[in-house]
This record gives C-alpha cells, sequence and structure tokens, in this order.
C-alpha cells in the first residue's frame, strides 16, 4: 500500500496537502509548522477518531486537541495505491463526532470500494490494527519506546508458534483473574464472601429459633403490663381534661355576665344634647363657638345707638339737600335752556338740558336713599325691640358623654370578644355540679408518662413481632439450606485454589517464556542495531515486557546506554516489528532521530533508505541534517 496524495483541515493544518514519494521521503519544517499533527491525521485516517476519549490534566483528546483552528470542521482525504487499484478514502465530522463520516471509492469511477468501512479500513489496508500500528509503523515523538499490548503480544508470539494470534499470556491471565476475582476478589466481594455471609446468615437464623420463643414471652408479659399502665394514664389524663373543660364552661358563664353588665351600662347612658345628635368632639366645639358669635353679633346690633343716630342724621341731610337741590337745578335749566334758544346759544341751551337732567335724577336717587335711610333704622328699632339672648349648647358635658359611651363600648368588645373566643376554645354558658378527684400528678407529666409507655409499647411490640416472625421459620428447612450453602461454598473454594494454581504455573510457564520470546524479532532487531550503531552491538535480547538488553560478551540492560543509544535500539525493534508484523503498513517517523548524532543518522537513513525499496517511509525532521544527506543521496525531500 503506497500513499500518493494527503489532504488534510487537522488541527493548525488548513486544506494543507502532503504528497509524499515511493520510498523513504525526508520532510523538513520548523517546529509547530504540522509534523506531528500530519502523523496523528495519518492514524486519525485509518483507525478514526475515538470520541469516548476525554480530556485528563496534563493531557487533550485527540478530538479536541486536533480541532481545526480556523473552527472549520475536522476532515481529510487520502489517495493511495491498494492491491493495483487507485483509491481514495475520505473522512469528514457530522452529529456522531470528529471524523466519524467515512467512505472509500475508487478514484477513476467514484464507485465505492467493497468491503471497506470506518471501523476496519486500517486493518484491512495496513494489515494490523491500531494498537500494533502505533507501537510499530508509528513513531511519534520522543516516544521511540515500545510498549506492550495483547495484540502486539499474540502476532509476536505467532512468530514463534503455530502461527496463532488469537491468544496471549496476559489475556488469558487477566481472563483467569477475572474467574478467580469472580468468585473472590477480596474479603467482601465475590461468589465465596456471599455464600460465607449466606451460611452464617443461616446458622444465625437457627441460633435466634430457640431465643426467639423467650423473647416472645418476655415481650407478651411486658406488653400486658404496659397496657395496664397505659389505661390507668389514659384515665388521669382524662380527668385533667374532664376539669379543665369544667374551668372553660365557668370563665364562660362570668364572660357572658361580664357582657351583659357592660351592654346594660351602655343602654342606660343618658341621652346628650340633641343638637349634639351624631357629632364628633370637633363639631360640637365648632357649633358651640358659633353659638356664641351668633349671640354676640345679635347683641352688638341691639346695641347700636351710635349707628342710628348717624344714619338719621344723613336722612336729615338727603331730605335737606332734594328741598333745595331739585329746585335749583330745574329753574337754572329753564333759565338756560330758554335763553339759548332765543339768543341762538345751543351750548347754553345744552347746559340748561343736563341742568334738567341732573334735577330729574337727583328727584329719583335722594328720595330712595332716604327711604333706604328709614328702613336701615327701623331694623336697629325692631332689634332693640325684639331682642333675645340665642341659647348656647354645653360642649364639655357632650365630650364627657363621649367619653363615657366609647369607655362603655370598648369594654363591651372587650367582654364580647372574650366570650366568643371561650366559645371558640369549646365552652359552655351552664356549668356541672359532677365532682371530680384530683389527678395524681399534674397534667405536663401525666402527658410525659403516656408518652413513654405509649413508646415502650411499641418497642416491646416490635420485639414481639420479631419474635414472632422468627418463629415462623422451618428449622428443617434452614438445616437443609445451611448444607446447601456449606456444598457451593465448598466447590468455590476448590475452584478458588484451582485458579489459584493454574495462573501461579502460567506465571512459571510465562517466565520460561521470556527466556526464548521470539527468537525471529529478536534477530530482526538485532541486525538492524548492529548497523545502526556501525556494528557495535550484534546482539539483542527482548523480554516479554519490550524491556531489552544489548551486548555480546557482557549484555546489559538499556537502562545502562545513552539516550541516543536507547532510541537506536528501540528504533530497530520497531523497524524489526514492522518488517514481521505489518509488511504493507507505511512506516512514520517523527523526528526519530534528533538525539542521533552525524555519523549514526547518516547509517539509519542509509538503512531507511534500503528499507524504502519495500515499503514507504515518511521521515519528519526539524533539523536541515537530514534533507541535506537526502538531496546528496538522491532521496525525495520535501519543504513544508
Amino acid at each position: 500500500m503506497k500513499i500518493r496524495k494527503m489532504t488534510a483541515t487537522f488541527g493548525g493544518l488548513h486544506h494543507a496537502v502532503l504528497s509524499p514519494g515511493e520510498g523513504l521521503t525526508v520532510i523538513t519544517a520548523p517546529n509547530e509548522t504540522g509534523k506531528s499533527t500530519w502523523a496523528a491525521f495519518l492514524k486519525a485516517m485509518f483507525y478514526g477518531v475515538d470520541t469516548k476519549e476525554r480530556d485528563k490534566v496534563g493531557y487533550l483528546a485527540d478530538k479536541n486537541r486536533y480541532q481545526p483552528w480556523d473552527g472549520a470542521p475536522m476532515q481529510g482525504e487520502i489517495r493511495l495505491d491498494w492491491e493495483g487499484r487507485d483509491i481514495t478514502i475520505r473522512r469528514t465530522s457530522n452529529r456522531s463526532g470528529p471524523m466519524q463520516q467515512f467512505e472509500a471509492l475508487y478514484t477513476a469511477s467514484g464507485d465505492p470500494v467493497p468491503g471497506l468501512t470506518g471501523a476496519n479500513v486500517g486493518q484491512t489496508l495496513l494489515g494490523v490494527g491500531k494498537d500494533v500500528f502505533v507501537r510499530s509503523a508509528l513513531v511519534g515523538q520522543n516516544s521511540t519506546a515500545v510498549t506492550a499490548a495483547p495484540e502486539l503480544e499474540r502476532r509476536i508470539a505467532a512468530l514463534a508458534t503455530s502461527g496463532e494470534e488469537d491468544v496471549s499470556a496476559s489475556a488469558t491471565q487477566r481472563t483467569l483473574k477475572d474467574w478467580r476475582n469472580r468468585r473472590r476478589s477480596n474479603r467482601a466481594n465475590g461468589l465465596i464472601p456471599e455464600l460465607e455471609d449466606a451460611l452464617r446468615s443461616t446458622k444465625g437464623t437457627l441460633a435466634e429459633l430457640d431465643s426467639a420463643r423467650l423473647r416472645r414471652d418476655e415481650a407478651a408479659s411486658r406488653l400486658a403490663a404496659l397496657e395496664e399502665e397505659k389505661k390507668d394514664l389514659k384515665f388521669e389524663l382524662e380527668l385533667h381534661r374532664r376539669q379543665a373543660a369544667k374551668a372553660l364552661n365557668r370563665r364562660t358563664a362570668e364572660a357572658q355576665m361580664q357582657l351583659a353588665e357592660a351592654e346594660e351600662q351602655l343602654s342606660a347612658l343618658p341621652a346628650p344634647d340633641p343638637v349634639f345628635a351624631g357629632m364628633t368632639r370637633e363639631q360640637a366645639k365648632a357649633l358651640e363657638a358659633s353659638r356664641r358669635e351668633q349671640a354676640d353679633a345679635l347683641r352688638q346690633k341691639a346695641e347700636q345707638a351710635d349707628a342710628y343716630a348717624a344714619l338719621s342724621r344723613r336722612r336729615h341731610d338727603r331730605q335737606a339737600l332734594a328741598k333745595v337741590l331739585i329746585p335749583v337745578l330745574g329753574v337754572l335749566g329753564l333759565a338756560l335752556t330758554a335763553g339759548g334758544i332765543l339768543s341762538h346759544l345751543f351750548a347754553l341751551s345744552a347746559m340748561g338740558i343736563l341742568c334738567l337732567i341732573a334735577a330729574a335724577a337727583a328727584a329719583v336717587i335722594l328720595p330712595r336713599q332716604v327711604r333706604a335711610l328709614d328702613g336701615q333704622m327701623d331694623a336697629i328699632l325692631r332689634a332693640r325691640e325684639s331682642f333675645v339672648p340665642p341659647e348656647i349648647p354645653d360642649a364639655d358635658s357632650y365630650l364627657t358623654y363621649l367619653s363615657r359611651r366609647e369607655a362603655l363600648e370598648q369594654e363591651v368588645r372587650h367582654c364580647r370578644e372574650r366570650f366568643e373566643d371561650l366559645l371558640a376554645q369549646g365552652g359552655h354558658i351552664y356549668d356541672t355540679l359532677e365532682l371530680l378527684p384530683n389527678p395524681k400528678r399534674p397534667l405536663r407529666e401525666t402527658e410525659q408518662a403516656l408518652a413513654e409507655v405509649e413508646a415502650e409499647r411499641l418497642r416491646w411490640q416490635s420485639v414481639l413481632d420479631r419474635a414472632i416472625g422468627s418463629l415462623n421459620a422451618d428449622p428443617l428447612e434452614l438445616e437443609v439450606r445451611a448444607g446447601e450453602l456449606a456444598d457451593q461454598l465448598a466447590r468455590r473454594s476448590e475452584e478458588y485454589d484451582a485458579l489459584d494454581i493454574a495462573l501461579t504455573v502460567l506465571d512459571e510457564a510465562n517466565a520460561a517464556l521470556r527466556e526464548r520470546f521470539s527468537p525471529a524479532l529478536n534477530r530482526e532487531a538485532a541486525v538492524i542495531f548492529s548497523r545502526l550503531t556501525g556494528g557495535k552491538y550484534h546482539t539483542l535480547t527482548l523480554s516479554r515486557d519490550f524491556s531489552a538488553t544489548a551486548g555480546d560478551d557482557d549484555p546489559h540492560s538499556s537502562l545502562y546506554l545513552s539516550a541516543g543509544a536507547v532510541d537506536q535500539l528501540y528504533l530497530s525493534v520497531r523497524l524489526a516489528l514492522c518488517r514481521l508484523t505489518a509488511p504493507d503498513a507505511p512506516i512514520l517517523l517523527d523526528d526519530a532521530l534528533c538525539t542521533f548524532d552525524d555519523h549514526r543518522m547518516a547509517l539509519a537513513l542509509e538503512a531507511l533508505k534500503d528499507m524504502g525499496r519495500e515499503r514507504q517511509i515518511l521521515l519528519f525532521s526539524c533539523h536541515e541534517r537530514e534533507a541535506a544527506w537526502a538531496k546528496a543521496h538522491g532521496v525525495d525531500t520535501i519543504r513544508l
């Protein structure tokens, strides 16, 4: 399988295009230009994006980490050769999540490729699952070391056995542990602890049957005594109630009598002066003041002697004026009028006419004024003769009446409220003549004692019910059940011991297998490691957890190697894994040579160039030295 062209909208890549060569292609770019993003994109295109993965402290899930920076939906396309056909695979985002919509088409015709789905495209095209791919062909930045996985373990184990990949030691061990944990995972969980609890419970029930009869008899006796005590306390409580009712009736009758007396006093209150009927205090005071003002005004009118004399003088003056003024104006007017006519002096005639008009007006006005003055003088005389001082009501007595009435009305309201309240409490206006004995204790103590007796009765009733319930169990049935539980417990314990022995044997076999773990992988990795180190190391041994030792005469752990040598060792392991387990998968290396010195970098590139004759290899680097070597040796280079 060969990749011809990749187009990605993924993380910082926006419709970015990458077209690698046939074999080894060296791709150089500075940091933060998308090299690692292309590696993650290739994995997402073949195996999808895990939508169930969640962010953690210091880690972002791929679905969030590689969301396009420009807000566009996550999507991509790869054009590739597979089984001699040119096909195109696409992934786009939909409601299910990023990169969840998948299609695979023949590039020329656009027809769907049968059998290729989003779930199986990586396994089908590359020949391996995701766990094997990321642990062999996909060498990420600072992650050269190989970690174990059941799928990878099965693939490697098949190299030295029959070729079957459906089992692995770790998977078998996990299955056996699951079976053992199902029987007992700890002291409290599992089938064995459940059976032990059930057996203890059954035996406990049998033991309680004997004591249940004693508890039943004791509870029944105690309940009978408590019922008698409860009956006495209820009678005493009834005495308290009847005495309280008797006292309430007495207070109700007294309240009715007080109400009747208050109403009688209110009705017997003398009526006030009718002139104040319905008036308030302010209105009554205002009426008294008004009457006093009227009396003062009448008294002043009756005593107007000076006013009468003044009116008499004015009347005499008007009469004298009328006797003189009217004849003078009349004669003068006639003379002026006649003289003007005779002398043809019309202005003089006009003056005469005015005098005549004035005489006529005086003849009308002056007598009228005299008559008006006569009326005023007559009114003064009549007021003197008929003056009777008006009656002034006593507002103080009315105010005293109001205060008394309000006090009586308030008393009536208070008595009525108290009477109605007592009636609402259940009081009656009659009293009984019943003679009641005095209770032994106060009401509060009686109620408290009754509550304590009732609580004690309920407790013993519960004891009795439980005892009766225990006695309803069949002892024979319980003994049979205990025997069955004991048999099941013995069987499960035997199974647990057998599983324990199986796990021990499996551990011993697995330890023995580690000593000869996949000779083919060890040989292939050792050849590549020797080439990468210029022949310094000729042997390499891997254990089942992928820890490694290297060296000929004095093999020692990879922990003693330098960082560059460790990266060269595990790169050798990965390249060997690719050759043995994933021959169809392209290899993608992300800054995998950054810790190599120049010499070993050249050795590694030479080895990768030779492997590029068999498969496609993409080497990303942030350094120029890989690109310079590639250019000098005719290897395809791309600058991003």
